[in-house]
């Protein structure tokens, strides 16, 4: 296959093929990671997943919301092409080109050891018949819309999928050969794989009666809520108003996983299978910063008098 056309020279060049796959000669230099995942002027090499004509501000969410996408480029290609790649990628992949219209970026890394992206197959996958709250306990919210409940099990086919309190509220995307549902784990289902509640189930099985199938699951970087950004809440059964105790849960943020939590100086445990952690000790003031840190090593930070309190809990059918 042969470019449109030939160059000399020892700076960095980006062309397209005769098919409009993109390709750019390479030089190593630091770029800058704006929002910790995407930057201007670089590239990440081969493995295109399938392109589509989008603007670049939307490529980023494309790639999310596509199955298998774990990283993108976006040209001006035809107007603006994003390309969406696939395959194990990290930020030393990427290399600077001379196009300063460019965009790439990865998808945040959910869980130790795994990347957004990532599917699992061959999960197990049985029908959840109650109508209820689930361990997660997840507060009455503005919820984002098409998302459907599930238990979430701990088989070993879900890989770093397996059940952990770091994981209520996220969104993952399933798939039993009827087509992609996105399910919010909501529950847990030790010892089981996808325990999906009966919309979640009808959706993805085609409504075949109770039983069991077998699906693929993988993570995605959707947020919970219709709102953006990382928000805090207290355990709608705990108490509210205890300057020496608090349950405190991190949801909407975007596949990342909260592993760890400091409130005011004292570190929090998990308060049993709840998304939520415990702090003992205090008294602590409203004016005490609550730090919740993911297992990608970075964290995010609020006022105690700002995390939302909530009386009830949302029930899941």
């Amino acid at each position: 296959m042969k470019p449109k056309f030939l160059f000399f020279a020892t700076f960095v060049f980006s062309f397209y093929f005769i098919d409009g796959t993109q390709a750019s000669i390479r030089i190593k230099r630091s770029i800058n990671w704006n929002g910790n995942n995407w930057a201007m002027k670089c590239d990440f090499n081969g493995n295109n997943l399938s392109n589509v004509k989008i603007s670049s501000d939307k490529c980023g969410g494309k790639c999310a919301e596509t199955t298998g996408c774990t990283h993108f480029t976006w040209t001006n290609y035809n107007g603006g092409t994003c390309w969406m790649k696939s395959g194990n990628v990290s930020p030393n992949d990427a290399f600077e080109t001379s196009d300063s219209s460019m965009v790439c970026g990865y998808m945040q890394n959910p869980v130790n050891g795994d990347v957004i992206g990532t599917k699992y197959s061959g999960v197990l996958a049985t029908r959840h018949a109650a109508t209820k709250v689930g361990a997660c306990q997840l507060p009455e919210a503005d919820y984002a819309s098409g998302i459907h409940p599930v238990a979430l099990g701990d088989i070993s086919s879900l890989g770093n999928l397996k059940f952990k309190p770091g994981l209520c509220g996220h969104i993952l995307r399933v798939d039993c050969g009827h087509g992609s549902v996105d399910i919010v784990v909501n529950n847990a289902n030790l010892g089981g794989g996808l325990d999906l509640y009966s919309s979640s189930w009808d959706l993805a099985t085609g409504h075949k009666p109770p039983g069991q199938d077998w699906c693929s699951v993988q993570a995605t970087t959707r947020n919970l809520f219709s709102n953006s950004g990382p928000r805090c809440y207290y355990n709608p059964s705990s108490e509210m108003n205890n300057d020496y105790y608090h349950q405190l849960g991190l949801f909407n943020v975007g596949g990342k996983v909260v592993d760890s939590a400091n409130l005011g100086g004292h570190q929090g445990s998990w308060n049993s299978i709840t998304g939520y952690f415990s702090f003992d000790g205090g008294p602590v003031g409203r004016d005490a910063t609550v730090t919740f840190k993911y297992t990608d090593g970075s964290s995010f930070a609020v006022l105690l008098n700002d995390c939302k309190k909530v009386m009830a809990m949302h029930t899941w059918s």
